[in-house]
């Protein structure tokens, strides 16, 4: 009796440990949706944060006065003669003489006497001759000519802004842009819009002697410093720090060739506007004179003495020589 009873006790544990492990199973089954894999580890990566982005140059567009000769070809009539020879039958009437001779017997002597007596007749001739006729001809001829042609050649500089030493500064928006001030018309009056002759001036617009060039492109004569110069007492600033700009150019007329003499021209401050810069052009119509480095508003005088608002001037420390070519309107 206790041999069976030992199997029989084997298998029934065999038989509960595989129940117990398929109702486990179940139970994972039922709940795999929330907690299936809780007890995995969990990573997380975020990336670095970029460096800022490469600072843009700034585009500045100039235009530069280029002229060349252009061929042109244009057609002339003109008139000749030419040539033309043909051949013309023509017909004349030739003389022809004949002698005939005639006897008769003189009645005094009784002798016979022999005369000879001229006969004349006309004979039809034709005659082959070469005849030579000028016949008119016209022809276009091409004429090749060169006209000098004038053009603004644009060209374009990038500026790159200074480089920032921080990469965590904030970024601060640009101010807006200052609207320049409208020029007034005939029945208005402004304050603000400048005039051609400085305040306090004597009013005249002619140029002293010395000051007016002999040749075209000379530019007036700077002022001699007074007092001796030591070098060792003389330093030089560089080339970014200059306070000022020289401003140079030529004011044309709206054909952009012929220059304006005696023009007046008016540089207001675009941040203060009682701060303004009185220049006249010389009889070749060119100015030359320095200005702080800033925005400036460029007014051209008119016939009627007003100012008339021309365009915004930007000097930037960076360049120490800036060359404009102003345009009547």
């Amino acid at each position: 009796m206790s041999r069976p009873v030992v199997p029989l006790f084997v298998l029934s544990a065999a038989v509960m440990a595989g129940t117990a492990d398929l109702a486990r199973a179940g139970w994972d089954n039922v709940f795999q949706v929330c907690c299936f894999g809780c007890d995995r580890p969990r990573v997380s990566f975020a990336p670095p944060c970029p460096p800022p982005p490469c600072p843009q140059p700034e585009v500045r567009v100039s235009y530069i006065q280029r002229t060349y000769y252009q061929p042109v070809t244009e057609y002339v009539r003109t008139t000749y003669y030419e040539p033309v020879t043909r051949n013309v039958t023509s017909y004349y009437y030739e003389p022809v003489t004949e002698y005939r001779y005639t006897t008769y017997y003189d009645p005094c002597t009784g002798c016979p006497i022999r005369v000879c007596q001229p006969t004349t007749s006309y004979r039809l001739r034709s005659q082959c001759n070469t005849v030579t006729s000028y016949v008119e001809r016209t022809a276009l001829v091409p004429v090749t000519s060169y006209r000098p042609v004038t053009v603004q050649q644009p060209v374009v500089s990038y500026y790159y802004p200074p480089t920032s030493v921080s990469y965590g500064a904030p970024l601060v928006p640009a101010p807006p842009a200052a609207i320049p001030p409208a020029a007034p018309s005939v029945q208005e009056i402004r304050d603000q819009v400048p005039s051609v002759m400085p305040p306090g001036g004597s009013g005249t617009d002619k140029i002293p002697p010395p000051n007016v060039p002999t040749q075209p492109g000379m530019s007036y004569p700077r002022p001699g410093t007074s007092g001796q110069v030591r070098p060792e007492r003389t330093a030089s600033l560089p080339r970014n720090s200059s306070p000022t700009v020289t401003v140079r150019g030529e004011v044309v007329l709206k054909d952009q060739i012929t220059p304006r003499s005696g023009a007046r021209l008016v540089f207001v401050n675009a941040d203060n506007l009682q701060q303004r810069h009185y220049v006249t052009a010389n009889a070749y119509g060119e100015f030359d004179t320095s200005l702080p480095v800033g925005r400036w508003y460029l007014y051209l005088g008119g016939e009627d003495g007003r100012a008339v608002y021309h365009k915004q001037i930007t000097l930037a420390g960076d360049r120490d020589l800036v060359e404009y070519k102003v345009v009547s309107r």
